[in-house]
């Protein structure tokens, strides 16, 4: 059984991850060392055989392009991806966009987390249940959470309710949990289902979820070798590592070019770290230039996109220390989103060699080189944003 559209709807707007969803949508996220979370996403529609899908993005970025590149698998036959804006997510819209999708059965869920569900187990526990619309709960740390569910319903249900929230003029910022709300205050039936789901609200959340994903042979198999898993950050070209590079329990992504020491680190594609660098506990993301002698420790240096400067342009300047071994310090702007002592380096930013930032700092995208120039030091707990 196949005719069924799969809705993927995004997380409320929230600036706990601070320069992460900054400019870019949660969908967009670099994600598991060679991915972004929409990668996910797709997947556990086409592994199920979803004949659609339908995203919803709260955020104006690059996920259509992105999902543009997605093509047939193998012999498969691909699902229709439509990616839709949140600003244009009204009962009606939705209502027609359901008619235009037209399949017998719906899948909601809060998708621009990332995560691995098996929709194929899920649906033939929804048919023995013979209910109009089942609510499954998702097992996380062992645990049923009604806060991350995935709800089954046939067409004529989800419309039946569309039509009665047009006619009483029922509005939400999100509308899918409007309506999954609505089902529950009815007494939905209800089931709980294994998964892998991972809620990302924070920077620490979301650093110790991609160190564990690539700590899990399980998960690290299936990211890495399962054909259905796709990600279209560039990575052309197999990783250059210098013959005095040194890597240890580390995930290196493809296209990089090593030629320091990387030790309990995760390496997106395109990322360059120089001669007699040392990157402990930290996570670079995407194409990010890291100069010679640098030393960064439990920190998250997010992705360059700014392609259009001079070739020789670094992130992270020659002899800058970033980080620190000290355990629980919390930014002092930002407690809720910077702390556990890791340090947050943002998009497209220039810190200049010798510069020292220390632990639970925050520099936002495209900051650092101007408070950088009157002193080289950002001490432990501050920012610069």
């Amino acid at each position: 059984m196949n005719d069924f559209t799969v809705i993927s709807y995004s997380s409320s707007n929230t600036n706990n991850l601070l320069s992460l969803t900054e400019s870019r949508s949660r969908y967009m996220l670099p994600f598991g060392g060679r991915y972004r979370v929409v990668d996910f996403t797709i997947r556990n529609s086409i592994s199920s055989g979803a004949r659609k899908t339908i995203i919803y993005n709260n955020c104006e970025d690059e996920l259509e392009s992105y999902v543009e590149h997605y093509g047939p698998f193998k012999n498969m036959k691909f699902p229709l991806i439509k990616v839709v804006s949140r600003e244009y997510s009204d009962m009606r819209f939705c209502y027609n966009l359901i008619l235009d999708s037209n399949t017998a059965y719906y899948i909601i869920y809060n998708g621009d987390n990332p995560s691995v569900i098996d929709f194929t187990q899920l649906f033939k526990v929804y048919k023995k249940m013979r209910s109009s619309a089942v609510l499954f709960k998702l097992k996380i740390s062992g645990k049923a959470t009604m806060a991350h569910t995935v709800l089954v319903i046939n067409q004529k249900g989800l419309m039946k309710i569309i039509n009665s929230a047009i006619e009483e003029d029922s509005r939400s910022p999100n509308i899918f949990e409007m309506i999954i709300n609505i089902l529950t205050n009815k007494g939905i039936k209800s089931d709980i289902i294994d998964a892998y789901y991972w809620p990302v609200k924070n920077i620490p959340e979301y650093y110790y979820i991609n160190m564990d994903i690539l700590r899990d042979p399980t998960l690290l198999k299936l990211l890495c070798s399962e054909s259905l898993m796709r990600g279209f950050i560039n990575n052309d070209r197999a990783a250059k590592v210098g013959i005095k590079a040194n890597i240890l329990n580390s995930f290196i992504s493809d296209n990089c070019q090593i030629f320091g020491t990387v030790i309990n680190s995760i390496i997106f594609p395109g990322v360059e770290i120089g001669e007699m660098s040392i990157v402990k506990d930290s996570i670079v993301l995407p194409f990010t230039r890291i100069g010679a002698g640098v030393r960064i420790i439990k920190s998250l240096i997010d992705e360059r996109t700014d392609f259009n400067t001079e070739k020789d342009h670094l992130n992270i300047g020659d002899g800058c220390i970033i980080g620190t071994r000290d355990n629980q310090i919390k930014n002092n702007d930002f407690p809720r989103s910077v702390f556990g002592s890791i340090t947050l380096i943002g998009k497209d930013c220039t810190i200049p060699e010798g510069a020292k930032i220390g632990g639970a700092c925050y520099i936002a995208s495209g900051k650092g080189e101007k408070f950088f120039s009157k002193t080289r030091h950002l001490y432990n707990g501050l920012s610069i944003a």
